[in-house]
């Protein structure tokens, strides 16, 4: 067993089975380029996965997700967090997977195609990001609200054309709160593009079914 299977075993899995080639560096004290090469070879062996440049995964640990790979996709002071019709399915309150895992960002971002799944990033405000708790006791993701990924489609819709122009059927549970919703619509700061969120909330909510 070689020093950076030492450390992606004891030291990193305990944490997350995401991590990267720096945090290996890092506890490693190692020269990045003998890191980056002994983790090419893991990935040869099919003992690790690697994401994207620099970042990888042991998708076989129990606490693994694609969606714990979101936090890693990002500058710490950039952020992002799983909306959307994904939070939606996550919530259990729609039965169709998406193909995709949809991320609320406050930046522009291309879609990033990786082994473990396709991420598509949706900017927002700064004033409309937020409205998520962690998915998790660990803080592997962060996941919106059932409101706010309801508004973040809605908000999208609205501004991207096709983009979450059809809802699949929902079904809420007792616990959400319209209230909540309404005071995210609140904030759109664009009359236009508030009340066509309105508009679309009031078809969509004529369609709600409640258990």
């Amino acid at each position: 067993m070689t020093r950076v299977d030492e450390i992606v075993w004891n030291d990193i899995l305990p944490r997350s089975p995401v991590f990267t080639t720096g945090e290996v560096t890092e506890l490693g004290g190692m020269d990045v380029r003998n890191v980056s090469r002994d983790l090419s070879r893991l990935a040869e062996d099919g003992r690790i996965v690697r994401i994207r440049r620099g970042l990888w995964a042991v998708t076989g640990h129990p606490d693994f997700s694609p969606y714990a790979v979101v936090p890693h996709l990002f500058e710490e002071e950039d952020g992002g967090y799983v909306s959307f019709f994904t939070a939606l399915n996550l919530h259990g309150m729609i039965e169709q997977i998406p193909q995709l895992i949809e991320v609320a960002t406050r930046i522009n971002k291309k879609s990033l195609e990786t082994p473990v799944g396709t991420f598509e990033f949706h900017q927002l405000q700064n004033e409309l990001y937020g409205g998520f708790e962690p998915a998790d006791q660990r803080w592997s993701y962060l996941l919106a609200t059932p409101e706010k990924a309801i508004f973040d489609a809605l908000y999208i819709s609205v501004r991207k054309g096709r983009q979450f122009a059809r809802f699949p059927e929902l079904e809420f549970n007792e616990g959400f709160s319209e209230q909540t919703l309404t005071d995210w619509i609140e904030r759109i700061e664009d009359r236009r593009v508030r009340t066509a969120v309105v508009r679309r909330w009031k078809e969509l909510s004529g369609r709600i079914e409640y258990s």
